[in-house]
């Protein structure tokens, strides 16, 4: 090094950051069947065996990891319970946990990343009747599991933030926005209701449970939610059905965190399980409510991005960049080609298909949707002169389909945008037509896109200035991602300088080439 290269030495500023970026979600959906084989004469109605009723399932154990370049596992386990309406009485089911695993695309996931997940179960229905071979019953469970996942790049690095001896024309600068993933949370709460009834139960199940009208207020140390349960139910009592709805104003308070200045706080609410218990003349209902609540804020830090006529170090961060967030309620109205009934009632509804097309300016998001409508028609019977009376056993079901699309107009998004929506199920009405029975089904639908950008920022140095390569001993947990950023060096320029592809598993103790390349950097030229 020259005497004038020790004398133009260039001392920089600089500072820690700490922050958990968010860098890329989705809501991952997977479906799963579980077959239920009874040898127990099962109660019935004019010969058909009755439903299952109080089924209900739940989920622990639940994990992901980032297993390639933007795409992910989840695995866990699954278990549940039913009751059985037989012959000698009610016969409570549970079946053992089993193992669920499924990949799916995470955009901005890379490996070294840590992940958040979060499932709930979001459909559970029974496959028609049962079929029944050799004094033996098969129930068939169709259950649909919805897991939100995140992934996050924990990130601890000094940077530059100023230059000591160097005129401001040349340094250059940006102010970096980053969005960090302060907490997840789930809370949750019950409903209980109780009803009496003037003949002993014979069954009873829950059709459906939604909320309507959810909304939330901030306290100075805890959060009121509030809205209305809304619960549809098949209930037989003296050997006659009806199809009922029950609705359940709730407030309720729960801990949580102060709001904290430039906190954003998002709430996925949603039913975890829903359940009724008979005996004799008496119904218990009991509903938990969850709400999954996940909480980020966004920091700033200006920092020196590059020095003008200096080889300098650099790391090159990859931060998303949120481009809005867009909401829209959904009417889907569809005709049933069917007499308007005496009673009716939408089952739960299974999300069979969300598609997400980003555009212009613009998101697409189609979808298609399938649920069970439970009717009780007016069947009439004569007594002699007496007049007619009606009476209903078990309801018909019928499995509509429904189908849509909804455009979101969102400035500054382009299809290299990434994407997510966020499907939220709501009530369905019914009205009489002319010859038909008009359904009208509800929902929220939600979209946030983003896309990632990569930030050049200042680093000091960590090897002294004219190295050209260092030979690196991995450790346990390293990934390039992790290495690369220690360096300075982008994954993929470690990757090609060890014949590796960036996804690649690194075991402890191997050997790794770093190009370095920096010349002599921090010295101002002569």
């Amino acid at each position: 090094m020259s005497r004038s290269a020790k004398k133009d030495k260039i001392d920089l500023l600089t500072t820690d950051l700490h922050y958990r970026v968010l860098v890329g979600e989705a809501v991952l959906r997977f479906s799963y069947t579980k077959d239920l084989l009874l040898e127990d004469e099962p109660a019935r109605d004019r010969g058909k065996p009755f439903p299952l009723g109080n089924v209900s399932a739940w989920l622990s154990g639940l994990e992901a990891r980032i297993i390639e370049k933007e795409r992910v596992a989840v695995q866990g386990s699954l278990a549940g319970r039913a009751f059985f309406y037989g012959e000698a009485g009610i016969k409570e089911l549970t079946w053992q946990e089993a193992e669920i695993y499924s990949e799916a695309a995470l955009p901005g996931a890379l490996p070294g990343m840590e992940t958040t997940a979060y499932g709930r179960i979001s459909f559970l229905g029974q496959e028609g009747a049962p079929l029944e071979a050799e004094d033996k019953l098969l129930y068939r469970l169709q259950i649909e599991v919805e897991v939100f996942v995140a992934a996050v790049d924990p990130q601890q690095l000094k940077v530059a933030v100023g230059v000591k001896d160097l005129p401001p024309e040349k340094v250059s600068r940006a102010l970096l926005n980053v969005e960090e993933l302060a907490f997840e949370e789930v809370l949750d709460f019950s409903l209980t209701q109780e009803e009496d009834f003037a003949e002993d139960l014979n069954f009873i199940r829950i059709i459906n449970s939604y909320l309507h009208g959810f909304d939330y207020e901030w306290g100075p140390e805890e959060i009121i939610f509030k809205g209305e349960l809304v619960t549809s139910i098949y209930v037989m009592a003296g050997g006659e059905g009806r199809i009922q709805e029950k609705r359940q104003q709730f407030n309720r308070q729960l801990p949580f965190p102060a709001q904290k200045k430039g906190l954003q706080v998002s709430f996925f609410p949603g039913i975890k399980e829903a359940a009724c218990v008979a005996a004799e003349k008496k119904a218990n209902y009991e509903t938990t409510v969850e709400v999954f609540c996940r909480a980020t804020f966004v920091s700033q830090q200006e920092v020196v991005t590059d020095l003008e006529g200096l080889d300098v170090k650099k790391e090159y961060l990859l931060l998303p960049k949120t481009i809005g967030t867009a909401r829209e309620p959904l009417e889907l109205v569809q005709k049933l080609a069917v007499p308007f009934p005496r009673e009716t009632a939408a089952g739960f509804c299974c999300l069979q298909d969300l598609l997400v097309n980003v555009q212009e300016d613009r998101i697409n998001v189609s979808g298609a949707l399938e649920k069970d409508v439970y009717y009780l028609p007016v069947v009439e019977r004569e007594f002699g002169d007496e007049e007619e009376v009606a009476e209903a056993g078990l309801p018909f079901v019928l499995k509509v389909n429904d189908e849509f699309m909804s455009d979101f107009y969102l400035p500054g998004v382009s299809p290299d945008a990434a994407a997510v929506a966020y499907f939220q199920p709501q009530g369905t009405e019914f009205a009489p037509t002319e010859n038909d029975t008009l359904q009208i089904s509800h929902a929220l639908l939600e979209v946030r896109a983003w896309e990632m950008q990569e930030v050049a920022v200042v680093i000091p140095q960590r090897v002294p200035p004219g190295t050209s390569m260092v030979i690196y001993a991995v450790r346990q947990g390293d990934t390039l991602l992790k290495i690369g950023r220690a360096y300075g060096l982008r994954p993929q320029t470690i990757a090609a300088a060890n014949d590796l592809a960036e996804d690649d598993a690194l075991e402890s103790g191997q050997r790794l080439l770093l190009p370095l390349l920096f010349g002599d950097s921090f010295v101002a030229p002569e």
